[in-house]
């Protein structure tokens, strides 16, 4: 079984969004970071998300390249000039994790003893809304915990300390990218997934 926390915090823009559901011991995480003048990227990341949900909801495999790609063309209609990274995976309660992502959201998987492994390395820059993107795939087996993050985390932890982190929980990585007042240096919005028994969900 897994346990979920999660954290979203405002650097200034207010452009970041997640979503965290479980059904049928399956859950589903998403993080998206929203761009675009004159609060497009939030709207942007707000319909991505909504997305997500309504077509987890509906149930049944879900292939989520092709439902990105779907998301990619909704938005450039809808949110003309609105644009938003989105990385989502689906993990059940076995370990079993795939999901998508494009843009410069991340998913990386930090295994104990091993070194971290970037699931969404292969990821195409072109955001949800440009009408350009191609969602890169990934599917592994849940090993130690799961990180998915805006690169408001990403860009500025120190890597070798991730993993120290990410076992103090979504606080202390939040904390870990503070400016000395305390302030944000962008929106970060975090997914942290790891094995546990008995499963919860929960926001910290």
């Amino acid at each position: 079984m897994i346990s979920v926390t999660h954290r979203i915090e405002s650097g200034g823009q207010n452009e970041d969004r997640i979503l965290v559901e479980r059904s049928d011991r399956r859950t589903i995480v998403a993080v998206c970071d929203g761009m675009g003048n004159g609060g497009r990227g939030a709207q942007a990341a707000e319909l991505a998300i909504s997305e997500l949900e309504r077509v987890w909801r509906g149930g049944g495999f879900i292939d989520w390249s092709r439902t990105l790609r779907r998301i990619d063309q909704l938005l450039k209609l809808q949110v003309q000039g609105g644009e938003t990274t989105c990385v989502v995976a689906e993990i059940s309660d076995t370990g079993s994790c795939r999901g998508a992502s494009v843009g410069d959201s991340g998913a990386w998987m930090l295994p104990t003893g091993s070194p971290i492994r970037d699931l969404t390395i292969n990821q195409v820059r072109a955001r949800l809304g440009s009408g350009q993107a191609g969602p890169s795939q990934f599917k592994m087996q849940l090993m130690g915990r799961l990180l998915i993050a805006s690169d408001g985390l990403l860009k500025y932890v120190r890597l070798t300390d991730i993993k120290t982190y990410a076992a103090r929980g979504v606080e202390a990585l939040i904390d870990s990218v503070r400016l000395k007042d305390g302030a944000l240096q962008d929106d970060v919005a975090m997914i942290l997934v790891e094995p546990c028994a008995p499963c919860t969900l929960n926001q910290a």
